[in-house]
């Protein structure tokens, strides 16, 4: 058996992984700070770089790989119960929605990616108040409003298609 990743779900998930190590550095700046002045970097042979690398990408991935399941067992549901996004759980309505508009992947995936980016900022607004940096709070706080009306938006139109689909029946 053959098992398939696709490359958007690599990127997706070690790009939400990178900017969340990225974000987590600027929320606690001056504790990264002595760390970077140091010459820690010059010792470092190819072979341990190359290591290190792959050590960076692995984490990245994982971090992001948590986030996104985050998203979907606390983040969905929350969404969904506040009545934030329209929202149909008919997934055999959707897989028959999906052979007549095959748009749904795209707006599937978008929805998924804008799920994750409403988990990370959730998160990074919670380590930005709890850490060095609370400015950056309001920052996260601004991303997340634009990735639930991004998710909204993108939620609205598959159940739509949804019901078109339906309705054509």
């Amino acid at each position: 058996m053959e098992i398939k990743i696709p490359l958007y779900d690599l990127l997706n998930r070690f790009l939400i992984g990178l900017v969340f190590i990225g974000c987590v550095f600027l929320i606690n700046i001056s504790s990264v700070k002595p760390y970077l002045k140091k010459d820690y970097f010059e010792t470092l042979s190819s072979g341990s770089e190359i290591i290190i690398t792959i050590v960076i990408f692995a984490i990245s991935y994982e971090i992001g790989l948590v986030i996104n399941r985050i998203g979907s067992i606390a983040i969905e549901p929350l969404l969904k119960a506040t009545h934030l996004i329209p929202f149909d759980d008919d997934y055999k309505r959707f897989n028959t929605a999906k052979k007549q508009y095959p748009i749904m992947d795209t707006l599937s995936r978008e929805y998924a990616f804008s799920r994750t980016s409403i988990t990370l900022f959730v998160i990074l607004t919670i380590l930005s108040l709890l850490g060095e940096n609370k400015l950056l709070s309001i920052l996260f706080i601004m991303l997340v409003l634009v990735f639930v009306l991004s998710c909204k938006k993108f939620a609205g139109r598959i159940v739509e298609l949804m019901k078109k689909d339906s309705e054509n029946k």
